[in-house]
């Protein structure tokens, strides 16, 4: 990873602002323990919050985007997301986070491993949807 500069990325100052915003904590919140954040209502999510911060609403571009910055998945079942320096009052820390730069040669890898991901998150976004339809679960 190449740190570009020591500014911010306005992704990720908008991303913690949607976090840290007490009133849409129904929807994003940061976890119990302040070190990840959890998206707890995808619909409102999506149809909500992500044209609010970022003038789309393709959770896909999203998850793109924390993956750039180096964001983990931390649990399998939920859309919880972690970063060392992304963390519930400190702010401070954004400044930290850079993205991943790749080599020439494994950009192509890169691109097939994220796609393949990106279809197994999709099918899972899809799967929660059909259950908050369903009224299952």
């Amino acid at each position: 990873m190449v740190k570009a500069s020591q500014s911010t990325a306005p992704f990720l100052t908008k991303c913690y602002e949607m976090v840290d915003d007490e009133v849409t904590d129904s929807i994003i919140s940061w976890s119990q323990y302040n070190g990840s954040f959890i998206i707890w209502d995808m619909t409102e999510f999506t149809g909500h919050l992500l044209p609010k911060y970022f003038k789309h609403s393709n959770f896909s571009s999203f998850i793109r985007q924390l993956n750039i910055y180096g964001f983990r998945k931390v649990d399998t079942d939920h859309w919880e997301f972690a970063n060392d320096g992304f963390i519930k009052g400190r702010k401070d820390l954004l400044k930290n986070i850079a993205r991943w730069k790749y080599s020439q040669g494994s950009e192509q890898q890169n691109n097939e491993n994220f796609e393949l991901w990106m279809e197994v998150e999709n099918l899972k976004t899809a799967k929660i949807t059909l259950t908050q339809e369903l009224g299952i679960g």
